[in-house]
């Protein structure tokens, strides 16, 4: 019984580079490394070492491990997007310590460790069903724009100017991609449809 679970890690779910919520979750994702590298390519300030390595490298890297598994080991490693995704929560966590509102930053906090645990109990594990991953990655994308973005972006007095929307728009396009792709899993032992 361990035996055929320790088997079973990782080979739970899987997707296709075809289908089109799987071609969704790719042109999000790698919109997302190319608006962050435009970024910080053509910002008047030059980013320090840590900018560098927490706000470019480790998202442009994430979207980087995200786009070579889907492309060449989605129907056989699917779970290694777990990289992908524990390097985008390391970036996002980073991220939550320069708010200005504390409670701001816990909430930001634990919904990052779910992002973490949920993702890994779904994909790596086979805990769960995919749905979880919808309103994880969903509920947080409507926020971001029918709340936050719009306050901050959109009906803001004055409007900041466009450049400084792009790290924005890259985690929009991040959260996009990962909704994608969680439609986009089938499980091994059918029952799962795809889209």
């Amino acid at each position: 019984m361990e035996r055929e679970q320790k088997r079973r890690i990782g080979k739970t779910w899987y997707t296709d580079a075809r289908y089109a919520s799987t071609r969704i979750a790719l042109l999000l994702m790698t919109a997302s490394a190319i608006i962050r590298t435009v970024y910080f390519a053509v910002r008047a300030v030059p980013p320090s070492m840590t900018e560098w390595i927490v706000h470019l490298l480790l998202p442009i890297g994430a979207a980087a491990v995200f786009d070579v598994v889907i492309l060449r080991y989605a129907r056989t490693h699917l779970h290694l997007t777990c990289v992908s995704v524990w390097m985008g929560v390391l970036f996002f966590a980073w991220k939550a310590f320069s708010f200005e509102s504390r409670l701001h930053t816990i909430l930001c906090l634990f919904l990052y460790t779910a992002v973490l645990v949920l993702y890994t109990m779904v994909v790596l594990f086979g805990i769960g069903p995919k749905e979880l991953l919808y309103l994880l990655f969903g509920l947080p994308l409507l926020y971001h724009i029918f709340v936050e973005d719009l306050q901050e972006y959109i009906l803001a007095d004055p409007r900041p100017p466009f450049l400084e929307w792009l790290p924005e728009i890259s985690v929009l396009c991040i959260m996009g991609a990962l909704l994608a792709l969680s439609v986009a899993l089938e499980r091994r032992d059918g029952g799962e449809g795809r889209i």
